[in-house]
This record gives structure tokens, sequence and C-alpha cells, in this order.
């Protein structure tokens, strides 16, 4: 008998535990991604130089690393606002979507389950649980699916990815004390169920079960988790790829031309080469005599917060006026600090980018042939954050 309670108590505290664990977890991975989706939201206004300055420790460190530089970069355009794949111009509306459905559908499942605590009703069963045992972990894994779309960068994805797991690992952990807490009406609910999805995934029966427990099953999820990482990463580094050649862009000489809108080709070069005929602007690039530039071109009337570039009409955050002159463009060069002492092509530049010093702006005018304002560089509000190059 004295052995039996120390038994029900051992369980009772292990229970305990396992709850207190649970809740930390998920709400230490709730604020991660409440910071993701401050950066977005805040990213235009005034606030947005403070938001940046959270994760500035983390992505200096990893920028100004070689080996890891790659970790700090975007798979998906941040500045640039219009590239050739329909694909990739379409994140920012899909990701804004996931995740306030995601946030949605989380709201709802938390008033599920907290109401039916507040009057001990016991397991939640029903609404939006009749259809899969953890909405609030599915939920929350569109949402944050969602802000990763908004905010593309591969460490970000390597925490998704990571986060997947931990919700895995935390749902079964949730299962088996409700097994002990509710028997069999428990058992019955999780049979009928799915565990994330309202559906089975075909030929997901047919694949080797996984180990039940211990050090195999141990092995077998770090082994998958490892493989999901790299499956990710790899269709990350590929989705860049098209990204990048998608860019409205132009490479000569040692430097890159980054257009933020469309331009067609031959209009593109037409800018270049009338900026760059501009004896004060060759003045200004011979005097800095950079080794690599990495240049934006965008509407006059525009401004970017991330592109040291001076303010536009007074606005210095993410201007985009719809009605602009579309014959004048701003053309903003800057010098490339590179990660690399070896010498890079023009086309490698935009990757390769650590810091950006600016050196000069200038406005072209096609209708006119020529250059019609020359600016003296301006220093980004954002000082040498490591924010997105494109």
């Amino acid at each position: 008998m004295i052995d039996a309670n120390i038994q029900m108590k051992t369980a009772a505290t292990t229970i305990q535990h396992n709850d207190t664990l649970t809740k930390r977890t998920f709400w230490a991975a709730l604020a991660f991604y409440v910071l993701i989706a401050f950066e977005f939201f805040y990213m235009a206004s005034p606030f947005a130089v403070y938001f940046y300055a959270v994760y500035r420790p983390g992505l200096e460190f990893l920028n100004s690393t070689p080996a890891l530089a790659w970790l700090s970069q975007i798979v998906l355009p941040h500045i640039v606002i219009e590239t050739a794949s329909p694909i990739v111009n379409a994140h920012n509306v899909v990701g804004s979507i996931l995740a306030i459905s995601g946030f949605i559908a989380f709201c709802v499942g938390a008033a599920q389950v907290y109401y039916h605590k507040l009057t001990r009703k016991g397991a939640v069963t029903g609404g939006i649980y009749n259809i899969i045992r953890h909405p609030q972990y599915a939920s929350f894994a569109v949402c944050s699916f969602g802000l990763l779309l908004l905010w593309p960068r591969y460490i970000v994805l390597a925490a998704f990815v990571t986060l997947l797991f931990a919700y895995y690992l935390l749902a079964r952990l949730e299962e088996r004390e409700c097994e002990q807490k509710f028997g069999q009406p428990y058992l019955e609910y999780k049979a009928r169920t799915n565990m994330f999805l309202p559906f089975r995934i075909p030929g997901l029966d047919r694949l080797p079960a996984m180990p039940e427990s211990g050090l195999k099953r141990g092995l077998a999820m770090l082994a998958l988790y490892f493989a999901a990482l790299g499956l990710s990463l790899g269709l990350a580094a590929a989705l860049n790829v098209l990204t990048v050649k998608s860019l409205y862009a132009t490479y000569t000489g040692n430097a890159a031309y980054i257009s933020i809108s469309k331009v067609t080709q031959p209009r593109l070069d037409q800018i270049v080469r009338i900026a760059t005929a501009s004896p004060d602007v060759q003045a200004r690039l011979n005097n800095f005599n950079a080794s690599a530039y990495l240049n934006y071109i965008l509407p006059a009337e525009w401004h970017v917060s991330e592109i040291p570039m001076n303010p536009v009409d007074g606005y210095d955050g993410h201007h985009f006026p719809r009605n602009f002159n579309t014959d004048r463009f701003r053309v903003v060069f800057t010098s490339a600090s590179l990660r690399t002492t070896k010498p890079v092509s023009a086309d490698q530049i935009l990757m390769q980018t650590e810091k950006r010093t600016p050196v000069v702006e200038a406005v072209v005018d096609l209708a006119q042939q020529r250059v019609v304002e020359i600016k003296d560089p301006h220093t980004t509000k954002y000082d040498d954050l490591p924010v997105p190059m494109y």
C-alpha cells in the first residue's frame, strides 16, 4: 500500500513537472514568434530601428562570420517589391493571410481550452477539437509559417522546423497525460481524430513505424529532425536562387544594380548608362574607388528605409506612391564590403555583401536623357544594423 502511494505521488509529480515544462516551452515559442511579428509590423514605422536592434547581436555575429553568414540572409525579397516571378511576388500576401488566420484559429482553440478549465468540464473534445486533437499547435504552426514568409531568413526557417518537432513532442506528452487522467473516453477520442491535420495523408500508414520509446525512438526522431531540416534548407536555397534570378537587375564590371520595382531590361540598362555617364557621378565613384558596388534603382519619388538614401518628401520609411513620374528614377550608389577577400563577379556581389556605405545619389530623367539631380550620401536610419540587402 505504501509502495502504491509512493508510485501515485511520483506519477502526480511527473505529470505536474511535464505540464509545467509544456507550458514553459510553448510560451517561449510564442514569445519568439511575437518578436518576429513585431519586426514585420514595425519595419516601416518610426519604431523599426528599436525592433531591429533586438536582433542585432545575433544577426551581426552571423553576418560577419563567413561560415555562418548564410543563416542571416533572406530567402525571399524584403526590400524589393516586384520580381519577374509571380510565386516570389505572392509571398507577402500569402504570409499575411496565414499569419492572421493561424492566429485567429489559435485564439479559438485557446478559448475552448480555458472555458473547459474554468468550468471543469474535463477534456476538450468538441468544436475545433472534434476535428483535430491539437488545433492550438496546428494553428500556431500555420501562423508561424506565415511569419516566416514575411521575415524569411534561413535562421528563422531553422527555428521554425525545430519548433514543429517541439510541438510534436509536447503533443505526445500531453496525450499521455490525458490518457492517464481521462482514461478510456480519451482513448476513444484519440482513435477517431488526427493529431494535427483534419485528413489522413495517403500512404503515411505504410511507412515504417517509429520505435515506441527508448534510445531507438530518440535516435529515430533526431535523424528525422535533421532530414527535415536539411530538406527545408535545401528547398529554401532553391527558392533563393529563383528569387535572385527573378530580380530586375543588371550586373556590370564591379557593380550590381538592383531595381526594387518592375523595369524592363533595356530601360534598366538605359538608366545605368545615363547615371554612370554623369561627370559628377564618375568623380564621386573615382574618389571612393571601391572594389565592389551594390546599387539600387527605384522611382525617384519612392523611399525604402533599408536603403541608405536621402528622405523623399519628408518620408524616411517605406513610401511607394502609386502616382509617380515614370521617367524619373533614383540611383543609389553604395560601396559593398564583402565577406570574402577573393575576387567575385558582379552577379555575386549581392550575396557576398556584409555592409554597405553610401556613396552618391543620382536622379535620372529618361525623357531628358540626363542626370537632373545629384545628392550627397545619406546613412540609413538603421546605421550598420544587418538589414536585408534586397
